[in-house]
């Protein structure tokens, strides 16, 4: 009182000011000037207090009225509190939407005894239209009789956004036909209202005459429908969310199984004595826990091998998680492999889990661990060693188990020599040691990869291929393919593409560098005059045969040769070529 807290009873004064929470009073004496006239010194003063000169006597009609009135508005707030507590205690472990639309349906019945019928009707995301989802009668004999929303009621609830209340439809001259129709007498619709969107309307009808829905039971009725419009959209986003669940699940099992296919040992091609050797080396390392080390130069198939140990192994229901170290900048990488607390670095703006993380109970296959930094060769030893990690910014330290493979295409013993390298890792890494041999090392196996290669490309462009001839064969036999598998897969890839369809390829449409086709053509016009002679007339030969074997298609004809189309084009004009 007068911005003092007080204990015990206080005299009032006038101009004595009462808080009372967020709440000011203002007592006023009635023998003060003017006191209809105060004006209260800020918004917060929510009500001002005149006192009477005589004390109106205890027992009056006018302060039972009071009594009354107060006691009332009292009794209808607690009723109202244990309404929205029922809903709370009721539907607060349903989520099934036809479940809980029955549950609520019977809770507004047990509030307005007057109610015969209640609706639920909801309308689709984007769509205007609404569809009764349920219907319920409080009597059973009813429930043969056929029901009929008013539409129009309800669209104007919605697009009003804002409760209606139908005390007597036959006195109401402004009540649609569709509600006469229906048999109602009172109705009571309401919107279910959401920040997002409008679900639709909950709406209670009356029968009876005597039965009339009142403005407090609008109130009352106003606040049931938000309380049910957001138990009804929590609803609807948990059946979405186990949609999407069961659908995330499904594809992930699909594509686990379709990768355990694709990687294992029996979908690697190769029948050659190292290859076989090879194979049977893998087989027995797949079983066991330790880390390997994996070598080989670029294209050799590195990455199908660590693929191969972990879906061969007990761990191939678990993660499999792939890193090229060298795509990832330096800075970087520790925060992919280890993951990063929010704040720990400038545009950590939330916390994030490493690839360790991630692959907790399955594998890890670092590729081009040659390339990785000695600092971060330093943390990855230690998650070696101690099996946990700590994510940077972080201090919690969890424990992991992930089996480690890695690959590169460089010398580690050189690395380390050169103090590029710890020796510790390499050691730490090359517990099983695997070479992966090149193609050039392998050449039994190119007739098979050559066949495999020709029909996967034919299947993804839809388009049939013959075969080579045997220039063409002896051609890609006797190249070294310094590329490896990758260079070969990739020269049928764009074989298929430019090659004529139910043709057979002939050595034409070989790459230069694989049937040294540039060395032969210099040789044949060595003796042809100057240079610039030479040169056009070897462009103008190259042209017409690239014409002739694409059919005289410039696109492919273009690719063929290595140019653009426009480059092409010009030659063309420039050499009169027809």
């Amino acid at each position: 009182m007068n911005d003092a807290r007080i204990t015990s009873p206080q005299p009032l004064s006038d101009s004595s000011k009462i808080c009372i929470g967020p709440h000011t009073l203002i007592f006023r004496s009635a023998e003060s000037p003017h006191p209809a006239n105060i004006t209260p010194p800020s918004s917060e003063y929510t009500q001002i207090i005149v006192a009477a000169k005589d004390h109106v006597p205890a027992g009056t009609a006018e302060d039972n009225t009071g009594d009354t009135a107060g006691k009332e508005a009292f009794e209808r707030l607690q009723k109202n509190l244990k309404v929205f507590q029922e809903i709370a205690r009721a539907v607060g472990s349903i989520f099934d939407i036809d479940a809980l639309l029955k549950e609520i349906i019977k809770i507004v019945f047990a509030i307005f005894p007057q109610a015969e019928r209640c609706f639920v009707a909801l309308q689709g995301r984007g769509e205007n239209a609404l569809a009764v989802r349920m219907v319920q009668t409080r009597e059973p004999s009813l429930a043969g009789e056929e029901c009929v929303l008013s539409q129009t009621l309800a669209r104007r609830a919605i697009e009003e956004r804002r409760s209606l209340l139908i005390m007597n439809t036959r006195m109401d001259s402004q009540v649609s036909v569709s509600v006469k129709i229906s048999g109602a007498s009172s109705i009571l619709c309401a919107p279910l209202l959401c920040p997002q969107r409008t679900l639709g309307i909950l709406q209670i009808e009356s029968r009876n005459t005597t039965g009339e829905f009142s403005r407090t039971d609008l109130d009352l009725f106003t606040g049931i429908a938000s309380q049910v419009a957001l138990l009804i959209y929590n609803a609807e986003l948990l059946d979405g969310l186990k949609l999407a669940k069961e659908r995330v699940e499904h594809e992930n099992k699909n594509l686990k199984k379709q990768q355990k296919v694709r990687s294992s040992l029996s979908d690697i091609i190769g029948v050659s004595a190292k290859m076989n050797e090879m194979l049977e080396f893998v087989k027995k390392v797949s079983i066991s826990p330790y880390s390997v080390l994996i070598t080989g130069e670029s294209g050799t198939g590195k990455e199908l091998i660590a693929k191969a140990i972990h879906y061969d192994g007990s761990r191939a229901g678990q993660p499999f998680v792939v890193l090229n170290c060298a795509a990832i900048p330096r800075d970087l990488l520790e925060s992919e492999l280890f993951g990063h607390e929010k704040g720990a670095f400038t545009g950590a703006s939330e916390t994030k889990q490493g690839l360790f993380e991630v692959a907790d109970k399955g594998t890890i296959f670092l590729d081009e661990i040659g390339e990785m930094s000695v600092h971060t060769q330093a943390k990855l030893l230690r998650v070696l060693q101690e099996k946990e990690l700590q994510r940077l910014g972080g201090t919690r330290i969890m424990k992991i188990d992930v089996r480690i493979l890695a690959a590169t295409n460089k010398d580690l013993k050189a690395a380390i020599s050169s103090g590029e390298f710890r020796e510790d890792l390499f050691y730490r890494l090359n517990v099983v040691p695997i070479h992966v041999p090149p193609l050039r090392e392998r050449k039994e196996d190119i007739p098979l990869l050559i066949t495999h290669f020709l029909a996967s490309s034919c299947a993804d462009v839809g388009k049939r291929i013959k075969g080579f001839t045997d220039e063409a064969k002896t051609n890609l036999l006797n190249y070294t393919w310094p590329g490896n598998v990758r260079e070969l897969r990739n020269v049928m890839e764009r074989i298929v593409t430019i090659a004529p369809a139910d043709s057979v390829v002939g050595v034409e449409m070989l790459p230069h560098e694989v049937c040294n086709r540039p060395a032969v053509r210099l040789q044949k016009y060595k003796s042809a005059g100057t240079l610039y002679e030479a040169q056009k007339q070897l462009e103008v030969e190259m042209i017409v045969d690239a014409l002739k074997s694409t059919e005289g298609n410039k696109s492919k004809a273009a690719a063929l040769l290595g140019i653009s189309r426009k480059v092409l084009y010009e030659k063309i004009e420039n050499y009169k070529i027809l």
